[in-house]
């Protein structure tokens, strides 16, 4: 990514904002967990003794002398032995209710006032692991306690690669117990919830199905919480093995895993180029051996444990500090240069990463409050972090999954919105493509009609000029000829007229047509309809096959039945079937009438329509029924 004037100055300020936060949440801690008197005295005076309680060195007392946060440091100690702190102190009024305050609990075997035992042998600690800084808080007995000068002892089992007495104060009981109650927050409560968000943390990124390009970031942020956890719980709640140099492997082990595991995370965070992805892979297999090969060379050469066992320790410790402290900036810069993109999971991690790397710092160096120049960091922060750094990931993770369904919620209405659309159009290009249709259909069957006109009337026409111009015509024949052609012509336009119209429409058009000639034929015309309206029609050329029917059967009663009376009449069955009858009440059809040619040509109609014709007759009249099926 190009280096950009305007991305630095707003990294820069990330990284302020982000230190002022992480100080002000460390100076606030410190004050309410550090008495105010904690550690006045200069020096303490010691004696060693042996297993059997016995003092050694001829009884001699040596000075343990302040080392700050590391209390009252003293160089005279041997592994296995005790070492009895005697602290004395004065007391204006025994009755006013004093109490013990020490830093950190570790090794504590007893404690008594004046001769009389205030906390008895071998107390029971929550905090078992190697690296702990659980408080210590003992009232003093009133009885034991006495005007003047009083003396308190502290047994403290020597063990590690130092021995000193912790950060102690003697004051007010209720003032103490307040300090107490906030650094047991601090150092137990909080680290053993941190726990249990951090597995809850690893579990919910193991549920999650992540897409493809954030499957390895993902890995490498479980293996770095794991890491955390692991070091947590291993260190401080688990009890701790008995031997220095297990105890000093696994810590070792662990700040390279989380120094290993934070950089590769980091850099898929913000999406390092694969060069540097192999350069940290490398450097991680790099101090991997290196530290192992130091802390072997420190157990297996004669001589080289003092020299190297310690700086070994202390070198794992800096490899961390010194990976930390670019991950902060590419955190920050990548914050900056993607325009505030997973702000709070990285503000979070550089507040964490700042965590870690000024406790590993301030094991080598005391470090004070900016905020305040007499307050040191005495808390170990790392464990107090956790329950933040997996906070962080899971509220990180909700807003990821709450922006995800947001955008799953909108891209959902546009796309409704869009599919509405097209359905609108769809259904107008759809109607528009159906009228077009209907038209040009209409348009050929208008086509069949024409060339039906040509073949059928204008045939006709054409027979009767050529029998008009050869004589052998009479004036009926003529006539006749030229009657049918012009009933024809009527049924042609009849059919054009209405095949938009339903069938309904169509019959009633057609009674209106035959009614005027039956009528002029002396007759009555009874009409009942039966047929809905609206309906679809079957189309131009089959209305003009049904028509021409129809025409054809009402010839045929006003030529030959002989009757006053015909019948027009059409209704609808149950079973879908259309059924139009044309009746007569005349003296019926002759037996070869009812096989004639005309009634041939009728049914052939009638089956090029899907339909049915019947023909009963009788001395009361003829009945001819046309069955079809409804359109569409």
């Amino acid at each position: 990514m190009r280096f950009s004037f305007r991305h630095a100055v707003l990294a820069l300020l990330l990284l302020v904002v982000s230190q002022l936060v992480f100080w002000a949440m460390i100076t606030l801690a410190e004050r309410q967990a550090r008495p105010a008197d904690l550690s006045s005295r200069d020096y303490v005076e010691f004696q060693v003794l042996d297993e059997d309680g016995a003092p050694v060195a001829g009884g001699q007392r040596f000075r343990a002398l302040y080392d700050g946060t590391s209390g009252y440091r003293n160089d005279h100690s041997a592994d296995g032995q005790t070492d009895l702190y005697r602290v004395e102190f004065a007391v204006a009024d025994p009755a006013q209710q004093l109490a013990f305050f020490m830093a950190i609990r570790e090794q504590l075997e007893e404690v008594k006032l004046n001769g009389v035992t205030v906390q008895p042998d071998v107390p029971l600690q929550e905090l078992q692991g190697a690296v702990t800084s659980e408080p210590a808080y003992f009232p003093l007995p009133v009885s034991a306690l006495r005007q003047g000068v009083n003396t308190l002892t502290i047994a403290k089992t020597h063990f590690g690669l130092a021995s000193a007495l912790p950060e102690f104060s003697i004051g007010p009981a209720e003032e103490l117990a307040d300090a107490y109650r906030w650094k047991s927050r601090y150092l137990v409560d909080i680290p053993l919830a941190g726990v249990a968000v951090l597995a809850f943390t690893i579990a919910l990124c193991m549920a999650v199905n992540w897409p493809r390009e954030d499957r390895a970031r993902m890995r490498w942020l479980m293996a770095y919480l794991a890491a955390c956890m692991g070091f947590t719980a291993a260190m401080t709640f688990l009890p701790q093995p008995k031997s220095l140099i297990v105890n000093v492997g696994m810590v070792i082990a662990f700040q390279w895993a989380i120094a290993f595991t934070m950089a590769k995370f980091v850099a898929h965070d913000v999406a390092a180029t694969a060069r540097w992805q192999r350069w940290i892979s490398a450097g991680g297999a790099l101090a991997a051996l290196v530290l192992a090969g130091l802390f072997a060379a420190s157990l297996l050469v004669e001589g080289w444990f003092d020299i190297l066992f310690e700086k070994t320790l202390y070198y794992s410790y800096y490899l961390l500090i010194g990976l930390c402290l670019p991950a902060i900036l590419a955190l920050c810069w990548a914050v900056a240069a993607h325009r505030g993109e997973r702000l709070l999971e990285r503000m979070i991690l550089v507040i964490c990463l700042t965590t870690f790397a000024i406790d590993r710092l301030s094991s080598s160096y005391d470090i004070y409050s900016p905020f305040d120049p007499t307050l040191p960091i005495s808390l170990y922060w790392s464990p107090i972090v956790g329950a933040l750094l997996g906070s962080g990931i899971i509220l990180s993770l909700a807003r990821q999954a709450s922006e995800a369904r947001r955008t799953v919620l909108q891209s959902n209405e546009i796309l409704a919105a869009r599919l509405t659309e097209q359905d609108a159009e769809l259904a107008v290009s759809y109607d528009a493509q159906k009228q077009m249709l209907g038209r040009q259909v209409m348009l050929e069957e208008r086509q069949r009609i024409v060339r039906d006109m040509h073949d059928g009337i204008g045939g006709q026409l054409l027979g009767l000029l050529m029998q008009v111009r050869s004589g052998g015509a009479d004036q009926s024949q003529v006539e006749q000829g030229l009657q049918s052609s012009m009933a024809d012509l009527r049924l042609i336009v009849d059919s054009m007229d209405s095949a938009e119209d339903g069938l309904a429409e169509t019959l009633r058009s057609f009674e209106h047509r035959v009614r005027a000639q039956v009528e002029a034929a002396g007759m009555r015309l009874m009409v009942e309809h039966g047929l809905e309206d609206g309906q679809p029609g079957p189309g131009p050329r089959p209305t003009l096959q049904i028509l021409r029917i129809l025409q054809e059967a009402v010839t045929n009663a006003m030529r030959h039945s002989g009757a006053d009376e015909i019948g027009f009449a059409s209704h609808q069955d149950k079973g879908g079937m259309i059924h139009i009858t044309i009746s007569d009440n005349g003296r019926g059809m002759a037996a070869d009438i009812k096989g004639g040619r005309g009634l041939v040509s009728m049914r052939s109609r009638a089956g090029a329509v899907g339909g049915t014709l019947d023909i009963g007759s009788s001395d009361s009249g003829t009945v001819l029924s046309l069955s079809l099926p409804a359109p569409g």
